[in-house]
């Protein structure tokens, strides 16, 4: 079966070199985008929440050790 990737292919307006890895890097990355395309919202929400539920949590631990401080006074 013959390459189907060959170096020098394509021309990147960044400048960053065309070799077979990178092309076959930007093909995986293409490929893995379009089978979940809302996969970064995904995880920012997921971040979102991990932050929101890490405050609540300290919170609930400084209420709790203020109620049992100032219940064995």
């Amino acid at each position: 079966m013959p390459k189907m990737l060959n170096d020098e292919a394509v021309e990147y307006e960044d400048g960053t070199p065309a070799t077979e890895a990178q092309m076959g890097k930007d093909v995986v990355s293409f490929l893995s985008w379009a089978a979940e395309p809302e996969m970064e919202v995904r995880k920012l929400m997921g971040f979102k929440w991990i932050i929101l539920l890490s405050l609540f949590l300290l919170q609930a631990a400084y209420y709790r050790e203020t109620e049992m401080a100032s219940s064995q006074v």
